[in-house]
């Protein structure tokens, strides 16, 4: 593209031999190239907002698409955090507590299952539990 000599002159070496016309070329040379630069750098600075835009519009749109699953999630806890979960019916304490110390009273009846169940105290146990009221 550029022989030696005419690359020396570019860098402002062996400028001496040339001639005014040859300085002038030289010089005009110069300035597009100088013309050139910044304009290739102008462009890639307005690349480089227009892309910083485009993220920003990125994240916001990531953040707007967010917002309703972290608003769940945190009612979600705040609920968990607020609400204490309330024992099954089964487990709840009958209104009448009595104490059977060595004797109780129940009934076997027949459950919709087919199975066997035995009444106590208002409550149906399993026929696997009377083992350990026996006891």
């Amino acid at each position: 593209m550029f022989d030696n000599n005419c690359l020396r002159h570019l860098m402002g070496e062996q400028l001496d031999s040339l001639n005014l016309k040859d300085l002038q070329q030289l010089e005009n040379q110069l300035d597009n190239s100088l013309k050139h630069i910044r304009l290739r750098r102008v462009n890639l600075i307005t690349k480089e907002k227009a892309l910083q835009e485009k993220n920003k519009n990125l994240e916001k749109q990531i953040m707007e698409k967010q917002k309703p699953k972290a608003l769940i999630q945190q009612d979600h806890w705040e609920q968990a955090q607020t609400s204490t979960p309330s024992p099954p019916a089964s487990l709840m304490p009958d209104a009448n507590p009595s104490l059977n110390i060595g004797y109780y009273e129940g009934r076997a009846t027949m459950e919709e299952g087919g199975e066997t169940q035995v009444r106590i105290n208002n409550s149906m146990l399993p026929p696997w539990m009377l083992s350990h009221l026996n006891g």
